[in-house]
């Protein structure tokens, strides 16, 4: 799952992203090592990791109550509510669906996809898990906050695009549909695709859409993508509107249309002021910047490749007298041999220093040298 923009190509952001929907049939490979029934029951067993907010079960578009499918475990921090294998199991046997939000945090290889979405369309991006069994319906025509990404691991699933789309939808009262009022929105399908393993959908914002599978056991992640957007901005600058004098004042002018429409221009030429400060664009900024999340990976596989990194004392220096090497402090100089001559002078040179480094940049000297050469430094307090 790499390698994103050239499976993408430059036509998929030219007239498909934020505007129309796209079937990439084998969009990926390898896709059983990635996510499976396999690897899915490996990951449930992992009951600790879940609860109420991160596993969720529907059954034919209602959700089903978290105490009808949990029970109290102990865990190191206490007793906790977590899934109970034998209760999500009939349930399952009974249609329901599962679904495992930030499926990502994980999982390694969704997480490294989830990266690459993020940098290559400086979006926030998480990952949703979603198994179902066949002729179960979690939701019916719906509309996401988000673009989506649907990438589909196991079975088969049917998905039906329908004409309609609501345009820039928030997380909003106003947004938020009866399900007879989003059937009648949705429109007529348009489109109806059969997702099939390494198979990607994409749906933008907005765009109606619902989905069924058509075998037991369908697995797919959809990968939702998230911009900041304006009033968000506005709220980032709550705070410069707070500090402002005028927008603390109260209002109190007759309710006739020249007070009003005077104080309307005073409000926005205060507004104007906020919005073109030099900490205005600090704060949006600052906003754009942390907007995505970050998705950083424990490498300590090559931690221990690297070896030990040591902190270099920067009040030793590396001097040649009468063409010998020498290592000169506060306290005096001592003379180095000249089979560390090239390495010592390099390394005084860094402010940290490991073995990998130094062998990928000395590839003529031994192994045993280059070690050899870093003991006799921490003996002498050089390297610590």
């Amino acid at each position: 799952m790499n390698k994103l923009n050239e499976k993408f190509g430059d036509s998929f952001f030219k007239n498909h992203f934020g505007k129309n929907y796209l079937y990439k049939p084998n969009f990926i490979e390898n896709f059983e090592n990635i996510m499976s029934l396999d690897i899915l029951d490996e990951m449930l067993s992992k009951t600790n990791i879940w609860n109420n907010h991160n596993f969720i079960m529907m059954l034919d578009q209602k959700k089903i109550n978290y105490s009808h499918y949990s029970s109290p475990s102990l865990d190191t921090d206490g007793q906790n509510y977590r899934p109970d294998v034998n209760k999500v199991q009939n349930l399952v046997s009974r249609g329901a669906s599962i679904i495992l939000n930030d499926i990502q945090k994980h999982n390694l290889n969704l997480l490294k996809f989830v990266d690459e979405l993020q940098k290559l369309t400086n979006g926030r991006c998480q990952g949703n898990l979603y198994f179902s069994m066949a002729s179960h319906q979690a939701f019916g025509p719906h509309f996401d906050l988000h673009d989506v990404f649907a990438i589909h691991f196991e079975g088969e699933k049917v998905w039906n695009i329908y004409e309609n789309i609501e345009k820039s939808p928030i997380n909003h009262p106003v947004f938020k549909l009866s399900e007879d009022e989003r059937r009648k929105r949705a429109g007529k399908i348009i489109e109806q695709v059969t997702l099939k393993p390494g198979d990607l959908l994409y749906i933008p914002r907005g765009q109606y859409h619902d989905a069924l599978a058509s075998q037991n056991g369908a697995i797919h992640i959809a990968f939702g993508l998230t911009y900041i957007k304006s009033i968000d901005v506005m709220t980032s600058l709550w705070q410069n509107l707070i500090l402002n004098e005028f927008m603390r004042s109260d209002i109190k002018v007759n309710p006739n249309k020249d007070d009003l429409q005077s104080l309307l221009k005073k409000l926005s030429s205060e507004l104007t002021n906020i919005i073109n400060s030099k900490e205005a664009l600090e704060i949006v900024t600052n906003a754009i910047h942390n907007w995505k999340y970050e998705m950083q990976a424990y490498s300590i596989k090559n931690v221990v490749f690297e070896g030990t990194t040591y902190q270099i004392d920067n009040s030793i220096k590396f001097e040649t007298k009468e063409n010998k090497p020498y290592l000169t402090s506060p306290k005096g100089s001592v003379q180095i041999p000249d089979k560390f001559k090239n390495l010592i002078a390099f390394i005084l040179k860094q402010e940290t220093i490991n073995e990998r480094n130094l062998r990928n940049q000395f590839k003529e000297i031994s192994k045993d040298i280059i070690k050899e050469c870093l003991e006799s430094l921490k003996n002498m307090n050089v390297i610590k």
